[in-house]
């Protein structure tokens, strides 16, 4: 079985941390921790960037945000992810052209150059982004 490498958007560790449910009930927390449960049974990666870390520190402090992370880092299932000048740039375009947050679109970028599949619960994947890269929701993942 070869491995897979997933590219979390903000919004899905902030599911897991908080067990956040959705306007309309669905339990995105429990599909969030069974997404990490799958990754961590079937040895797979999750990619990240300095862009996660500062959209958690927007509402966690360095302490709970090395506690969400460590875990994975001493599992080897999480790996750090440089942001180079031409993804920023490229991510920078996309998200003036399409009035679309500039992290969601740098996340995009990332996903497919690293060949990883990109999991949010944000709509605007679905419908705005498409035709750069797939995006599923935790719950669809097998």
């Amino acid at each position: 079985m070869t491995e897979k490498m997933y590219l979390l958007d903000t919004c899905i560790w902030r599911d897991f941390y908080e067990d956040r449910f959705s306007k309309i009930g669905r339990p995105l927390g429990k599909y969030a921790t069974d997404l990490f449960m799958k990754i961590l049974k079937n040895k797979d990666k999750i990619l990240f960037s300095e862009a996660l870390i500062w959209e958690l520190k927007k509402d966690y402090e360095e302490k709970d945000i090395n506690d969400m992370l460590n875990l994975l880092f001493l599992n080897k299932t999480l790996i750090r992810i440089e942001i180079n000048k031409e993804e920023y740039l490229e991510a920078k375009k996309l998200s003036q052209q399409r009035n679309i947050p500039f992290i969601d679109c740098l996340n995009v970028i990332h996903a497919r150059n690293y060949k990883s599949i990109m999991v949010s619960q944000d709509f605007h994947y679905l419908k705005d982004l498409s035709d750069i890269i797939e995006s599923v929701k935790p719950e669809q993942i097998s």
